[in-house]
């Protein structure tokens, strides 16, 4: 799956603490801004075997709060509110995608949206809202 991955223009990404323990992240440049992915491990499954939705949560998190620094050009944010709506299962090898939408920005806040996709199919629908810290925060 890496191969395939990386042949489709995805770069890795291990990252650092919690996130590392996720697995780190996937992400790739596409034409209107960028996408995130996740390709789901044994260890993220729950006791029925599919992927567990604090997993996805925390997918959906991390994906969110770098759009909304990233955009903001913010060293740090924190997330105010996020909520989701688990539309499928996502199964242990499966890879997932996000591409993050800013839907308004203000100097201290960002709205952000999207949908997880997961096979072609809508996996996980969620908006939140990010506060932003400024660079002498």
């Amino acid at each position: 799956m890496r191969e395939t991955l990386e042949h489709q223009g995805w770069t890795h990404d291990p990252s650092e603490g919690f996130i590392a323990l996720l697995g780190g992240l996937w992400h790739r440049e596409v034409e209107g801004g960028r996408e995130i992915g996740l390709l789901a491990r044994d260890e993220h499954a729950n006791r029925n075997g599919t992927v567990h939705g604090g997993m996805l949560m925390s997918f959906v998190d991390r994906a969110f709060g770098m759009t909304a620094r990233m955009t903001a050009g913010a060293p740090r944010g924190a997330t105010v509110s996020l909520t989701h709506q688990f539309l499928a299962p996502m199964h242990p090898g499966q890879f997932a995608w996000v591409a993050p939408r800013v839907v308004r920005m203000t100097p201290r806040l960002a709205f952000i949206e999207g949908t997880v996709i997961c096979e072609g199919e809508p996996l996980v629908m969620a908006q939140g809202v990010w506060r932003l810290a400024r660079r002498t925060d």
